[in-house]
């Protein structure tokens, strides 16, 4: 069996990459047709998604801290697009952590 070797061209325009130079062979072997069909997204209805965040903020001091307001005024969002996270702190040693899943399901037209 012979590797597979096959180069994408590679172009820069500004500093952004278009494309990336990756011989074949550095991505392993190939996978069959009928593994990618045993793969493939299913039509389960059901979806179990689980983010676990841990965090700990310990032996920390604030002393003499001034802490701020945070706003969200009209049109904080207006130009917007997509899902949008918004985390606001007005608080000292404080651990934030935040997590989105987005299912999406696709459905005939």
């Amino acid at each position: 069996m012979r590797a597979a070797s096959r180069t994408i061209s590679s172009t820069l325009v500004g500093s952004i990459v278009l494309f990336s130079s990756i011989a074949s062979a550095d991505l392993g072997a190939p996978v069959s047709q009928a593994t990618l069909e045993e793969q493939r997204g299913g039509d389960d209805e059901i979806v179990t998604n689980i983010i676990r965040i841990t965090g700990e903020v310990t032996d920390n001091t604030a002393t003499e801290v001034v802490t701020g307001a945070n706003n969200i005024t009209e049109g904080s969002f207006a130009n917007s697009s997509g899902i949008t996270s918004v985390v606001q702190n007005t608080g000292a040693n404080v651990l934030i952590q935040t997590a989105t899943i987005v299912n999406v399901k696709f459905a005939a037209p």
